[in-house]
């Protein structure tokens, strides 16, 4: 499988989107009387987690960590738990930065890797989270993405809910990775594409939501940690995957077409649909699985009320984000400029 390079991919606009989403604004998400404290205490996580991402350059974009996907990385972070620790949001964004990398590797993006490549690729995320092995920063784009992660699980076991969180952190992995491998297929042709259904189920998977926020809930999850946590949030990670998932898809149908890529605005385009009418179906479906998601957090108990607070930022900061813009060309001075627009 072959991909456009890095720059022209990120290139590929979505005059669609833009013209059915005008108006949007990338911090609909985030009330509007805390946009300044989640600006800045974004900005303040980005030197942190620079620190930890720069000897990895195939993670940022571009190649440049000032025109990167760092500062939407610590922003989402920021946006999703506004009252964390700096080095908290740095991690946070940090992993997602680095679950950027992982979505290149799966869509040829950074390189072109036979079956067999992907596989080893994935089967090593899971063992460097053990511990069974570690990564050489030297083998090429995948090297690099799996010693960031090295780097980033050294500091993941340093918090108190990393040893009980962290089997099920693999298990998540895992569970993206044999996702991320029929969407392979799909997209290689060697297995039909799927329904709307059968798609959604899948992409919930890709978007790896549940990754981080089964990483999150050792960070910034209750005290002492317990899996029961997880049990308790996961229909709500699954309602909120999917509204991004399809948030996603709406912003980015049109790159995916030229990697030939099931999404469900090409999948409704093949029953029949205009890429409009599509769109607007999507858009009232996230409606229906918001509602749903919502309700899903209202359900959790007392001592996940943080934890249900952070769910509902992500998705509607998230959410709204892809309304508004692509996350892959948000540089870290735009950020600093928003900063200053929101403090001056």
């Amino acid at each position: 499988m072959s991909g456009p390079s890095p720059e022209a991919y990120f290139g590929i606009r979505n005059d669609l989107a833009d013209r059915l989403l005008k108006g949007s604004h990338q911090l609909a998400g985030v009330p509007s009387q805390d946009r300044g404290a989640v600006l800045r205490a974004a900005l303040d996580a980005v030197p942190e987690a620079a620190a930890l991402l720069r000897p990895y350059p195939v993670l940022f974009a571009d190649g440049e960590s000032s025109a990167s996907r760092l500062a939407f990385s610590c922003l989402s972070a920021a946006a999703t738990f506004p009252r964390a620790r700096r080095d908290q949001i740095a991690d946070l964004g940090a992993l997602t930065a680095i679950l950027f990398g992982v979505d290149d590797i799966a869509d040829s993006i950074a390189g072109e890797w036979s079956e067999h490549g992907f596989e080893a690729f994935f089967a090593e995320l899971p063992a460097i989270l053990s511990g069974a092995t570690d990564a050489d920063p030297s083998d090429g784009p995948a090297g690099q993405i799996l010693a960031a992660w090295t780097a980033w699980c050294a500091r993941f076991h340093g918090y108190a809910g990393a040893p009980v969180h962290a089997p099920n952190l693999a298990r998540q992995l895992e569970s993206a990775s044999g996702a991320m491998a029929r969407e392979r297929a799909w997209t290689a042709g060697r297995q039909a594409w799927p329904s709307y259904d059968d798609y959604l189920a899948n992409g919930m998977l890709t978007i790896l939501y549940h990754t981080w926020w089964s990483a999150a809930l050792a960070i910034c999850g209750p005290v002492p940690a317990g899996m029961a946590h997880w049990t308790s949030i996961e229909q709500a990670t699954h309602l909120g995957a999917s509204c991004l998932r399809l948030a996603n898809d709406i912003r980015t149908f049109e790159r995916e077409k030229v990697e030939g890529k099931p999404n469900s605005v090409s999948i409704l385009q093949r029953a029949g649909m205009s890429a409009e009418a599509a769109v607007l179906r999507i858009s009232a479906h996230i409606d229906e699985l918001e509602a749903a998601f919502q309700t899903e957090l209202g359900k959790l108990p007392a001592e996940l009320t943080g934890i249900a607070v952070g769910h509902r930022n992500s998705v509607a900061f998230n959410g709204r984000w892809y309304m508004a813009r692509d996350t892959h060309a948000y540089t870290v001075r735009e950020l600093a400029d928003d900063v200053d627009g929101h403090e001056g």
